[in-house]
């Protein structure tokens, strides 16, 4: 663990000696915030209601906004990052490291996220509440969104982990992260709350792990519907577990299986 540590306070160095790209975000969010004010009044004026199944203006419009969030807890290179080494060769001198593939992609994603909390959403947070205050916020339901998004990481890190990986076999795996990247988009929730969905497509997504990375941590943020329920907390952070389980299971299979392949010359 001292290795893997020491891994994350490594890359934390780097982002902290280069934060310009994250703090070109702090004038790009409040921008698209107050589009979302702007579009969201003019719908609910228009139809002339306080609510659109369930959620009324102010959770509406932070809705998009938390989705910017999760962008900024969960999202990482990971993929990209080992598409690199498998097609560049750097594999090779990678796996003589004293530390796993997986640890050291893992300690970039959190020293990267962590960078990203503390240069994007610490800004955010206080800019958004600034000019849209989140009524709805308690501190309990805070709490309940910051337990679910680290696990809602987790998920991304690992599905993000497996795409790298099928760089072996496809030779470039662009399409398979842009197929990833619609899914969670999608199906997650981030582009359409999941309420707006036919009961067939709800189904669907209760059976993925796409909607424990978006949808869920924003209902928690919220404080909406059954997101209010400790039971149901619970029972989300239970689901987040199994998933993660899951898909390192899987990213072990996978990773023991390409590794007999991989032949790796020169040096």
């Amino acid at each position: 663990m001292r290795v893997f540590w020491k891994a994350v306070h490594l890359n934390l160095k780097v982002f902290f000696a280069y934060p310009k790209g994250f703090l070109f975000s702090i004038f790009i969010h409040p921008i698209i915030l107050a589009l979302n004010i702007a579009l969201f009044t003019s719908i609910y004026t228009y139809n002339g209601t306080a609510e659109i199944k369930g959620y009324d203006l102010t959770q509406m419009i932070w809705y998009y906004a938390v989705t910017t969030f999760v962008w900024i807890f969960t999202f990482n290179f990971a993929d990209r990052r080992m598409s690199n080494y498998i097609l560049s060769g750097d594999l090779g001198p990678m796996l003589l490291r004293p530390i796993t593939v997986f640890r050291f992609e893992l300690a970039h994603a959190v020293a990267l996220r962590t960078a990203g909390v503390l240069f994007e959403f610490v800004p955010d947070m206080i800019i958004y509440s600034l000019i849209y205050p989140p009524v709805f916020l308690t501190v309990l339901s805070f709490g309940k969104f910051l337990a679910v998004i680290a696990l809602a990481f987790c998920l991304h890190f690992l599905l993000k982990f497996l795409i790298g990986m099928s760089a072996v076999l496809t030779q470039n795996n662009t399409g398979l992260n842009n197929v990833l990247t619609a899914a969670m988009t999608l199906l997650g929730g981030a582009m359409i709350p999941l309420d707006f969905f036919p009961g067939w497509l709800k189904t669907v997504c209760e059976a993925l792990p796409f909607k424990y990375i978006f949808y869920e941590p924003v209902q928690f943020f919220l404080n909406r519907g059954e997101a209010v329920s400790t039971g149901h907390w619970l029972t989300t952070l239970g689901i987040q577990l199994i998933w993660c389980v899951v898909l390192y299971a899987l990213g072990r299979f996978v990773w023991m299986s390409i590794t007999k392949k991989i032949v790796i010359a020169g040096g």
